[in-house]
């Protein structure tokens, strides 16, 4: 579950209910545990949810901004921006 629900955070910021209700599944899932000053790749602070890899003996941490609770990365990868276009393929403007 928490692979399919890690594959939908990233196109979930663009909407907060659907991110909000994402982290709030996650965070019900055995061996889940709250990380309460959660840092993603580039140092920001947020909220996150730690879980063991199954592909390795190591842990996950999704990170949570603490108001919004969007979505901002991990402690491997960071969401930088999201951007909405008309077509597939195109480059947001901005």
């Amino acid at each position: 579950m928490l692979e399919k629900i890690g594959d939908m955070l990233p196109d979930a910021t663009l909407l907060p209910a659907l991110d909000a209700a994402l982290y709030r599944a996650a965070a019900k899932v055995p061996g889940v545990s709250v990380v309460v000053h959660a840092k993603d790749y580039t140092g920001r602070t947020g909220i996150g949810l730690s879980f063991k890899e199954k592909e390795n003996d190591g842990r996950t941490v999704w990170v949570f901004d603490t108001d919004s609770l969007d979505f901002l990365g991990s402690t491997d990868e960071a969401l930088l921006d999201v951007g909405v276009t008309d077509k597939a393929g195109e480059t947001p403007a901005g």
